[in-house]
């Protein structure tokens, strides 16, 4: 029997070494000691006491074992729409929209797994920090120095590896724009490493929003013209409400590596062409399901 967190009154994340301890990960993102009042509010912002419980209690687990641990967790039940359109190969790249910023990779990479036995995530290097999720995730890493070359290396030995790949090209969660939730542009890297690598692309939707609560910061955030997004810090509330959700996934017909090859299209233009039909996917199943 599981013994949640309010059992522990003396739980504290210094109990195991999976824990995650915000204040180092920021402290070394921005290379100076922060003030612990700030830390604190993080810490408390994040649900890290909630986190840590989790990896306490399911920290013997890793990748695979461990999603499925996740998603007994959190009850989440799943669904693929026209599952018939997944390859029996899945060497290939499966690029999906990014509607909420957590829970949808967690989701997705379990789904992928369960369907193919293997799986690599593409996620920020934040994320890579939960070491449970290490063996499936794959960390995009923006920055120099000796840890972007071992995330490119790591990148590579997976895209030569014969494991689906998942990606959220957009690079950050969908927000409001002009009037609808929706993705940015896909960034274009997802179709060079398709071709390079002689994987096809296989487009999905993922069904699913935030609570309103956090598309009203987004606003906040646009009013008070905010460089920082304060929404990136809700995220892992957000993870907490979608306990008990069920979630669908639509499936879209594969695009050969070799079409993108001979395109005329630029690879930009490509990774635009393949968000809008990843986006005709949801169009499509909201008329079947009205």
């Amino acid at each position: 029997m599981q013994t949640p967190l309010t059992e522990h009154p003396d739980y504290t994340s210094q109990h195991h070494p999976l824990a995650i301890h915000i204040g180092e990960v920021l402290e070394a993102k921005v290379g100076k000691r922060l003030p612990r009042p700030i830390l604190r509010t993080l810490e408390r912002i994040i649900h890290q006491r909630e986190i840590n419980d989790v990896l306490y209690r399911y920290g013997h687990l890793e990748g695979r074992d461990f999603l499925a641990g996740l998603m007994q967790e959190f009850r989440l039940t799943t669904e693929w729409v026209h599952p018939e359109r997944l390859p029996e190969n899945g060497r290939c790249i499966f690029v999906c929209n990014h509607p909420l910023g957590g829970m949808d990779g967690i989701t997705l990479c379990h789904m992928l797994g369960e369907r193919y036995g293997a799986v690599r995530y593409m996620v920020s290097d934040l994320l890579y920090y939960l070491k449970p999720l290490q063996p499936v995730f794959l960390p995009v890493n923006n920055r120099q120095g000796a840890q972007a070359r071992g995330a490119i290396q790591l990148m590579q030995e997976a895209l030569e590896g014969d494991a689906p790949i998942g990606s959220f090209p957009a690079g950050s969660c969908s927000r409001i724009f002009d009037g609808q939730l929706q993705d940015r542009p896909w960034h274009k890297t997802f179709v060079s490493q398709a071709i390079n690598y002689q994987r096809d692309v296989v487009p999905l939707h993922f069904v699913g929003r935030n609570s309103r609560h956090f598309y009203w910061v987004w606003h906040l955030k646009n009013a008070l013209r905010m460089k920082f997004d304060p929404g990136q810090a809700l995220l892992p509330d957000e993870l907490f409400r979608a306990r008990g959700s069920h979630y669908t996934v639509l499936v879209g017909e594969p695009i050969s590596w070799q079409s993108l090859r001979d395109s005329t299209l630029t690879p930009l233009e490509e990774a635009q062409r393949i968000r809008a039909l990843s986006y005709q996917l949801r169009e499509e199943y909201d008329r079947t399901h009205r």
